[in-house]
């Protein structure tokens, strides 16, 4: 009779524990909350907006500020590809390298081999047919970007590479243009190695294809009008974003 007696005693005893679980669990997840809860309704310090001002000087009063800056972008050094010896009068010089290779396609047991412009290496140790289809071991050239040394924006200096990082042209508002190049303009020792057919480089002759050959294009992202937003350092526009309302001017 004991037992029977305690039962009631132990159940309104484990529903008291499990009562003040709970309120104890709430209360504690509140008073965690609720200092953050103000952060989520405070602006953000990025949504501040950009001081204008002008291109033609630097206002030391600026220095560490969010600036907005608009006009002309001007270059003191062209762009150059130094390996090639090819310059423009550019913020950024492309650089397109490509190798004529061996392509497979295979459905099923079923393969065809192509030759295809690639600017990456295609490994043919891992055709299924490999006789008479065997690329080159490397690129002798590869894909890059050259950025111009000295680019202005009024008084305030630009790094052409930065732009060039926020996706190449977006930062711009405008695509790479092509940039047509002659062998004529290559050093004497690489003139011998290239010719040009259409503006392009080829190591090989671009009549007659062969397996191993490589041409090169260019294309360039040209100076022009920009508004810009960045932070003033010193003579320098760290730049943060573009206006896409305001397009460069070829």
């Amino acid at each position: 009779m004991a037992k029977s007696t305690n039962r009631p005693n132990l159940l309104v005893l484990a529903l008291v524990v499990i009562a003040v679980a709970v309120a104890a669990y709430v209360w504690l997840h509140r008073r965690h909350e609720s200092p953050e809860a103000p952060v989520d309704k405070a602006p953000a310090a990025a949504t501040a907006e950009a001081l204008a001002i002008s291109s033609d000087h630097i206002d030391p009063a600026n220095e560490g500020r969010l600036v907005k800056v608009s006009g002309d972008l001007t270059l003191e050094r062209p762009a150059s590809d130094t390996q090639l010896g090819i310059t423009a009068d550019a913020i950024m010089l492309l650089r397109f390298a490509e190798m004529l290779q061996w392509r497979e396609q295979c459905a099923g047991a079923n393969c065809t081999y192509q030759q295809v412009w690639s600017p990456q290496l295609i490994a043919s140790g891992k055709f299924r047919v490999q006789d008479g289809h065997k690329n080159p071991d490397r690129l002798p050239i590869t894909t890059a970007r050259f950025s111009a040394n000295d680019v202005r924006l009024g008084a305030f200096r630009i790094d052409a590479a930065a732009l060039g990082n926020q996706r190449l042209g977006s930062s711009l508002q405008t695509r790479p243009v092509p940039y047509p190049v002659d062998a004529s303009k290559l050093p004497s020792n690489l003139a011998i190695s290239f010719r040009g057919s259409n503006g392009v480089l080829y190591a090989g002759d671009p009549e007659h294809r062969a397996i191993g050959d490589v041409r090169v294009s260019y294309r360039i992202i040209p100076a022009g009008k920009v508004d810009l937003v960045g932070i003033q350092r010193g003579d320098r526009l760290i730049v943060q974003k573009s206006n896409p309302s305001l397009l460069p001017q070829p």
